[in-house]
């Protein structure tokens, strides 16, 4: 190790000083061409000792030297004290979802829709394993690395630059040559297999609960307020696309951005591969799914993309999917367990619905112990046994769902069939049958299971959103016979000194629970609807009524055919609406909601907006607000948000690239503006229906 000033209460000597920042500059660069070969093309060049000398000595020199450490520092990749909370970070370009197929026939569907709206009639294409990680969005100004954040919503994420930077894979100066100023990189986190065994053998070892997951662990990783924390995790990532740039290299093609940016240093996944005709697509689609248990990271599927790059900016966007990219996605892991035993629970409708209790089984990095059966008629079909061997998959990778019995194993004398119970095993009233939809239901209003799930749903965030009231303590208190109906919430006070002697409800609690209560009486009267519980009610039926009807009088008395009358609910809709009002124990209730002080009258904006009743759609891009942000904003002025177009459209707002929503509503000669019209017609309030 070469020798360094020694520090001292006099001024380092110029000479010292330059010769310390020389020195500095060529650590880091080795440094970090090391890591590259180490870390990205998994080849090292230097031995670990050697290594450690290197940066022994680069550090050294920054403690003598703290003006000479940058931000692009080997040393700083683990740096600062934790957070209290992450930042938001607005992307610069949205980080789009993507459209999936799942066979053969739905991507030559896709291939076809490409081929029919491109004006490029040669299409050639880039396959990329699908990695099962976390998307990220990467800045880079003048060649170092200075921001980092996760997809969010795809308009704003969370700034996690400081984890990001823990990642060794992630270059915190790029090679030299760089022409833009200020570029994104996008690509997916994640933990590989190794890593995730080496963690869940030290937490065993530690006696901690097991993560479940490699993906969630490298969500939660890179969430950590600690980067200490992420870094013990040892995430890695791929990068898979060039995204908003100032002033950067033009291409002409996604491929050719790719190999700019391994050259440039940046981890690119060595499977990508190009093709020129769809039957090899399908081809490499098929091989990767029979070959992704032999990689060392998950991946759920392959993304295909257009490769040249005009051909998808002209090919466009249909809401938050890329009509250029799509993902195969593989079929959803299955395991084969035993189906132990089929029991039921009871809905906040009454719904009951079986479901497996399963031998445990990891299905998809998942442990799985238990699975939906939807319902009496399913099982019959699927001639489902207790006792069974099944196959289990998770749907869509998230909900475990039983597939089919393994008939060839089943041994009749050590299988029971399933027969729907006739009696509530709650509450022991009649079960009766619902011949439209196949579903069973528990016939007694007041059955305790009904009234704990009533009780959850009305106290959730999407509805009156009392803080205490989670499945635990409603079913406590039900059991307990403090709560018996919804309105018992609003007198549970009255209860204090009963309640006081409780475990686990201390005076703090209390306090607490009685002022989420009563500061919920003056919630919004849609989210009262919502919280009734109304079958086929949700967020945006509940708003339609409560603009329509204004008040819970006029919502009471209306007909089937007076709630039919509201453009966007249906006639099954209307008529499960009129039978909740009309019958004589929710009337009641919500007479007592009325007197016990609860908000149940639409408040004035929320029904005499300046969009009073319109129906407005949007198509293209705009400058001033996202897709969401533009539909919260038409309801917040009393207007209705639709996302088709139809005759009963009463304007079409349009952004830039309008697409085939122009083209519809130009047929149907709706009412069309501007993003510059409609904000001075919002300013002003002049809004009313066109002639």
């Amino acid at each position: 190790m070469k020798s360094i000033p020694s520090k001292n209460n006099n001024t380092h000597d110029f000479s010292q000083h330059t010769a310390a920042s020389i020195r500095a500059t060529e650590l880091r660069e080795r440094i970090h061409t090391y890591d590259y070969q180490y870390y990205v093309l998994n080849n090292p060049t230097v031995g670990d000792s050697q290594y450690d000398n290197l940066l022994e000595e680069l550090r050294e020199i920054e403690q003598t030297f703290p003006e000479l450490i940058t931000n692009d520092s080997p040393t700083q990749r683990v740096s600062g004290e934790p957070l209290t909370e992450f930042n938001t970070h607005t992307h610069s370009e949205p980080m789009l979802s993507l459209a999936n197929a799942f066979n053969k026939d739905e991507l030559l569907r896709w291939d076809k829709r490409v081929r029919d709206n491109s004006e490029n009639k040669t299409i050639d294409y880039v396959c990329e394993p699908k990695i099962d990680g976390l998307a990220i969005s990467l800045i880079y100004t003048s060649g170092t690395f200075t921001q980092g954040a996760t997809r969010g919503d795809g308009q704003v994420g969370e700034d996690i630059t400081a984890n990001l930077r823990t990642i060794r894979t992630l270059p915190l100066k790029i090679k030299a040559g760089a022409t833009a100023e200020t570029f994104e990189v996008r690509g997916e986190a994640y933990l590989s297999k190794l890593e995730f065994e080496r963690i869940n053998q030290d937490r065993m070892k530690a006696e901690e609960q097991l993560y479940m997951n490699a993906r969630n662990t490298a969500a939660g990783s890179l969430r950590q307020l600690d980067p200490k924390v992420t870094a013990s995790r040892k995430l890695n990532m791929f990068i898979y696309q060039l995204g908003h740039s100032a002033g950067a290299q033009e291409f002409d093609n996604h491929f050719e951005s790719l190999q700019w940016l391994q050259k440039k240093g940046f981890p690119i996944n060595p499977l990508i591969k190009q093709f020129t005709s769809i039957d090899d697509v399908i081809d490499y689609c098929e091989k990767l799914e029979k070959q992704r248990d032999t990689l060392d990271y998950d991946i759920d599927g392959i993304v295909i993309k257009i490769n040249n790059l005009e051909t998808q900016r002209q090919l466009g966007v249909a809401g938050r999917e890329p009509r250029w990219a799509i993902a195969w996605k593989f079929p959803a892991e299955q395991a084969v367990t035993k189906l132990q035993q089929i029991e039921v629970s009871v809905g906040r409708t009454g719904v009951i619905t079986p479901y497996a209790r399963l031998e445990p089984v990891i299905v998809g990095g998942a442990r799985i112990s238990v699975a939906t059966l939807h319902n009496y008629d399913h099982i019959q079909k699927l001639d489902l046994r207790a006792g069974d061997d099944v196959i289990i998959q998770r749907a869509g990778d998230v909900i475990p769902q039983v597939v089919a019995p393994i008939l060839a194993n089943r041994k009749v004398q050590n299988t029971t069939q399933f027969i729907m119970p006739t009696t509530c095993p709650s509450c022991d009233s009649k079960v009766t049958k619902d011949l439209d939809n196949a579903a069973h239901y528990c016939s007694n209003s007041t059955c305790p299971a009904q009234v704990i799930r009533q009780i959850e749903h009305f106290a959730s965030k999407t509805a009156m959103d009392i803080e205490g009231f989670g499945e635990e303590r409603s079913k406590e208190l039900v059991n307990l016979n403090f709560l018996q109906s919804l309105a018992d919430i609003y007198i549970l006070e009255t209860r204090y000194s009963e309640l006081i002697e409780l475990p686990g409800y201390g005076e703090k609690t209390l306090k607490n629970l009685f002022l989420s209560i009563k500061e919920s009486k003056n919630q919004p009267l849609e989210k009262l609807i919502i919280g009734l519980g109304i079958r086929h009610v949700g967020n945006e039926t509940a708003r339609l009524l409560v603009q329509s009807f204004k008040n819970l009088d006029n919502l009471t008395s209306a007909t089937i055919e007076d709630i039919e009358q509201i453009q966007g609910i249906g006639h099954v809709t209307a008529n499960s609406v009129a039978h909740f009002f009309s019958i004589e124990r929710n009337q009641q209730l919500l007479k007592t909601f009325s007197d016990l002080g609860l908000n149940t009258s639409a408040n004035e904006q929320d029904v005499n907006g300046d969009l009073n009743g319109l129906i407005i759609a949007c198509t293209g891009k705009f400058r001033t607000w996202s897709r969401g942000e533009f539909e919260s904003l038409i309801k917040s002025l009393g207007g209705r948000y639709s996302r088709t177009i139809t005759k009963q459209l009463d304007y079409l707002v349009i952004g830039v690239d309008g697409g085939k929503k122009l083209e519809r509503a130009k047929e149907l000669e709706i009412n069309i503006i501007n993003e510059d019209d409609f904000i001075n017609y919002i300013e002003k309030g002049i809004y009313a229906k066109p002639n």
